[in-house]
């Protein structure tokens, strides 16, 4: 079953540009020649290492650039740049402050994930240490617990 996206952003202005927000990742949808061709570009969260802006000029449109610190190329910088007008500034801005949110969401959760990891293996070291558990048990519980990750 496909995620459902909980917020929808649409910029009609600037780019012809629609952004899906799922839980973990950020669609960008790039509007192509007459509704065909249509660029897509899913992010996750995780990756995203910076968003930044540049404000609409008098005679120019701003934008959003998500740096997943790849975007070595203009091709790659293009799919992760979202286009606003000066009417869309406050709808780009709420849709900025939403992914940081999310990018902080998910770097807590993967924080709490480790600390979770960290004591499951710690007790499994126990048990293998007073004997509860055998040496092949503890490879096999300590394995499948950093396949997770």
């Amino acid at each position: 079953m496909a995620e459902l996206a909980f917020k929808e952003y649409m910029f009609k202005k600037g780019s012809k540009t629609t952004i899906y927000m799922y839980q973990n990742s950020i669609e960008i949808i790039h509007g192509g020649f007459l509704g065909k061709f249509n660029k897509i570009k899913l992010v996750h969260y995780k990756n995203i290492v910076n968003v930044s802006v540049k404000e609409p000029g008098f005679a120019s449109n701003g934008y959003m650039v998500l740096d997943c610190g790849k975007n070595e190329h203009k091709s790659e910088r293009l799919e992760n740049t979202i286009e606003f007008s000066k009417q869309e500034r406050e709808m780009a801005m709420e849709l900025k402050e939403l992914i940081e949110e999310k990018i902080v969401e998910v770097k807590n959760q993967r924080v709490d994930s480790a600390v979770d990891n960290f004591e499951k293996l710690k007790k499994i070291k126990e048990l293998y240490d007073l004997d509860i558990l055998s040496e092949d048990e503890y490879h096999d519980q300590k394995e499948r617990l950093l396949e997770k990750n």
